[in-house]
């Protein structure tokens, strides 16, 4: 099946048993977030729905590239995004809200699912916190070389400068155990 640009599963007309979908993330669904520090993206989600009787299994298959900038050049680069990711939807109860991160509970009323947050958290998490170019195959650094030579020159003209507050001196002097 196809989920098209719609991140919504209506789950309440399918029949118990296993169901796919196929969810492409592109660069408007990160632009309509307001707080996503992800401005594009080319994702494709591979959703395999096992529906039961009183619960939902989904297991997502994640892979594609995100747009970010480099923490050392800070040019942008394609970032590959690559992962599974499994979340269990209660159907029923009288608690509904998130139990666990990997376990959620819905009324017995809702007929369908939103699952954009879920997706945009997904691939969040498949992000390191440091995110650098890769190397090539030589093993050289793919930063931006104009960027590495200026902070190359800017740490050199620092290096004769004292950068540190005379004042953290005398932390210095501290005997520990």
């Amino acid at each position: 099946m196809k989920a098209g640009k719609d991140y919504v599963v209506q789950f309440a007309a399918l029949i118990l048993g296993e169901h796919n979908f196929l969810f492409e993330v592109k660069d408007k669904f990160f632009e309509s977030l307001d707080y996503s520090e992800i401005k594009q993206g080319d994702i494709t989600i591979d959703l395999t729905l096992l529906k039961q009787s009183t619960m939902m299994i989904l297991q997502s298959e994640i892979h594609g590239t995100v747009k970010v900038n480099c923490d050392v050049c800070n040019d942008e680069f394609d970032f590959p995004i690559e992962g599974s990711y499994k979340l269990i939807v209660k159907v029923g109860g009288h608690e509904t809200g998130d139990e666990d991160d990997d376990i959620i509970t819905i009324p017995a009323n809702e007929h369908q699912l939103d699952l954009r947050q879920y997706f945009y958290e997904y691939i969040a998490l498949f992000l390191p916190i440091r995110r650098v170019h890769p190397e090539d195959e030589n093993g050289v650094s793919t930063c931006n070389k104009q960027t590495l030579s200026q902070l190359k020159q800017y740490l050199t003209d620092q290096e004769g400068k004292d950068p540190v507050d005379p004042r953290w001196n005398d932390l210095k002097n501290i005997k520990l155990n």
